[in-house]
């Protein structure tokens, strides 16, 4: 079994798992940090530097963070269509909205913008603390029965493969737009929203969208780091990225 395969199997199932878990102890806005994270990004585009090579990987983390527009949009779809639809239909709202932002990012040639990648960080920040519906009551506490954490982590390799096997279809541009797809924010907040209801899945979202402040980060770091150290950029882009999503998440707790 090669080696990008074992990452797309275990790498991000394992991080969703301990996201899910973090929930638990600590509440759905932890979780939602955790799962804006590169989580599963990051999985991802070492997968594929390890079976498209290097360049192509690049030319995908350098797209990435002008994508995560298209999270905004997922976010603030779900959020709002939370108040009115169940799960099973809040969330494939938020996914066409997903899919048809990261198309028009693509068909527009904004993908190559980096300041809209800048951008994009106070645009989080915006959505997070002005956009996103506040809850209106405290959560219960999170329960996590064992087969719900099984089937959080299946759902998540489920979309992970499916993700990069599709990726020699999209090629570079359009795979790094799709590389921040909500995977994390569909299987937590899916399970969040069933069992605790709409203020839980709220704080989870608002989690999201701080985490992928450090998702965006990330991928900058990431990208314009490549070329000069190799793999070995991935070390201070993860760091960067903590740094900046663990920054943003505590800012945001004292803005809401």
């Amino acid at each position: 079994m090669s080696t990008a395969l074992l990452v797309k199997i275990f790498a991000a199932p394992a991080l969703i798992g301990l996201a899910s878990l973090a929930g638990k102890r600590w509440g759905p806005n932890v979780a939602g940090l955790m799962g804006g994270l590169p989580l599963v990004g990051g999985p991802v585009v070492l997968a594929l530097w390890l079976s498209q090579g290097s360049p192509y990987a690049i030319e995908v983390a350098r797209a990435a963070p002008v994508g995560v527009w298209a999270n905004i949009v997922y976010m603030l779809l779900v959020g709002y269509a939370s108040a009115r639809w169940r799960w099973y239909i809040a969330i494939p709202i938020g996914w066409a909205g997903y899919v048809t932002a990261g198309l028009a990012l693509d068909f527009t040639g904004l993908s190559h913008s980096a300041l809209l990648g800048l951008a994009v960080l106070p645009g989080l920040w915006l959505a997070a603390t002005r956009c996103l519906p506040k809850p209106q009551a405290a959560p219960p506490p999170a329960r996590l029965p064992r087969i719900e954490l099984v089937t959080r982590m299946l759902a998540a390799a489920t979309l992970v493969l499916s993700l990069t096997a599709a990726a020699s279809l999209f090629g570079p541009t359009l795979t790094g737009i799709f590389t921040g797809a909500p995977v994390a924010a569909t299987v937590i907040p899916a399970f969040t929203f069933a069992n605790a209801g709409r203020d839980a899945l709220l704080l989870a979202l608002r989690g999201f969208l701080t985490g992928l402040m450090g998702f965006a980060v990330f991928f900058m770091v990431l990208g314009h780091s490549a070329d000069a150290l190799g793999g070995w950029a991935f070390a201070p882009a993860l760091v960067a990225g903590l740094l900046v999503g663990l920054v943003a998440t505590r800012l945001a707790g004292r803005a809401s």
